[in-house]
């Protein structure tokens, strides 16, 4: 905690401010929580939909148009009306540390925070992502009105170095600490202490699979599931938690429906992805880390933008060896209940096609696996909900 007033400014002073100002950070714990998904906050996010949705040019990026729509009013209702939210407030003030690698997901996290109620502090990351830019210049617009100026003070959007005085400032006015980024930067945040009333959430390294039935998917458009993974996949350069890194295939025609999946995969990037040449080095480091201890698993592909490595079985550490930018390990299944040792506390999302999401949900639970977060169709990997990593997020940054 800090001893006065010009340690409070010193800080201050090594912090950027994308929405807010040090006065309003200043006067942050005095600032009442409101009711959960009250009306103001709810008016106020759709204003921010319509206002980037009616800009043109921000169709060029697909997630703050996703984003946008996520916070219509329309879809914000429907969130408030699958639970019971009456007489919820706000715990207080909610300190996000949003992760380097998902431009928007600083948004997310917000949106979870404003709508329980809560001031929020969200620190983005220092790389420069045009994403942050719009939609902050969005919320600085809209806080502006008459109507909402009074939200100013529950919108506080920072950028700072690496800096334990103000993670440990920050942490100690707290009542949710919200840390996204991966393992690393949980471990970092960890080393500030919390007020003892405070809860804290964190989504540290996770991992993600698709299950694909080639029977099933040789009945579809090659072209369109392409698409689907993509976005799943190279949209984020498989940096999300939730893009699948392991391929396992079903069905009797595992053979030939990886040819037209790969080659279909390849002519879909060949066009708009931009590919950085310090994935190659990366992804051959890792197949060649990974045969090291593994000496009997085979890479299939000869070329860097579609690098599949098959796997004679499911080893427990194969994620120690991944790598992003299209780097998937590949394996065929006969069944699924072999796939249980690798379904523990890091594997998040398990994307499907062709496959009966009710037998996966099945097997999850009656397998009592530690993980599996998520079932959802192949290409939707990458949806933005109000319940990720097994937390609902709008309860758990609220109180009843």
């Amino acid at each position: 905690m800090l001893q006065n007033s010009d340690e409070l400014v010193s800080l201050a002073d090594r912090i950027a401010f994308l929405t807010g100002s040090k006065e309003i950070l200043s006067k942050v714990s005095y600032v009442p929580v409101m009711p959960a998904f009250c009306e103001l906050a709810a008016d106020f996010l759709d204003s921010v939909a319509k206002l980037l949705l009616a800009d043109k040019n921000n169709r060029a990026y697909s997630d703050v148009v996703a984003w946008a729509f996520w916070i219509r009013k329309s879809s914000v209702l429907k969130e408030k009306q699958r639970s019971c939210y009456d007489n919820r407030l706000g715990r207080g003030l909610a300190f996000h540390v949003a992760p380097s690698n998902v431009p928007v997901n600083f948004a997310v996290s917000l949106t979870s925070s404003l709508l329980a109620g809560n001031i929020s502090i969200v620190r983005v990351s220092s790389k420069d992502f045009a994403q942050v830019d719009i939609i902050c210049r969005a919320l600085n617009e809209v806080l502006k009105t008459e109507k909402f100026q009074s939200l100013a003070a529950y919108i506080i959007i920072v950028r700072y170095e690496h800096d334990k005085a103000i993670n440990d400032y920050l942490s100690s006015l707290c009542d949710v600490r919200v840390v996204w980024g991966g393992n690393a930067t949980v471990n970092e945040l960890r080393q500030s202490p919390l007020p003892v009333r405070a809860v804290e959430m964190t989504f540290p390294d996770r991992y993600s699979l698709a299950l694909i039935n080639s029977d099933e998917y040789l009945k579809q458009d090659p072209k369109k599931i392409a698409d689907l993974f993509y976005i799943d996949t190279y949209f984020s350069d498989q940096n999300a938690c939730s893009s699948p890194r392991l391929i396992v295939w079903t069905g009797k025609s595992r053979a030939h429906a990886k040819d037209v999946f790969y080659k279909a995969i390849r002519e879909r990037i060949a066009g708009d992805y931009q590919f950085s040449p310090i994935l190659s080095v990366d992804k051959l480091d890792a197949f060649c880390r990974l045969a090291a201890v593994h000496p009997q698993v085979q890479k299939l592909s000869s070329d860097n933008l579609v690098v599949t490595v098959k796997l004679p079985e499911l080893y427990l550490d194969v994620m120690d060896y991944k790598a992003g930018g299209g780097y998937f390990f590949d394996y065929d299944c006969d069944d699924l209940r072999d796939l249980l040792p690798i379904l523990g506390k890091t594997c998040q999302t398990v994307s499907y096609l062709g496959i009966d999401p009710e037998n996966l949900k099945e097997l999850v639970i009656t397998g009592g696996v530690r993980g599996v977060d998520r079932i959802v169709p192949l290409g939707h990997t990458m949806e933005i909900e109000f319940i990720w990593d097994g937390y609902f997020m709008v309860e758990q940054m609220s109180r009843a």
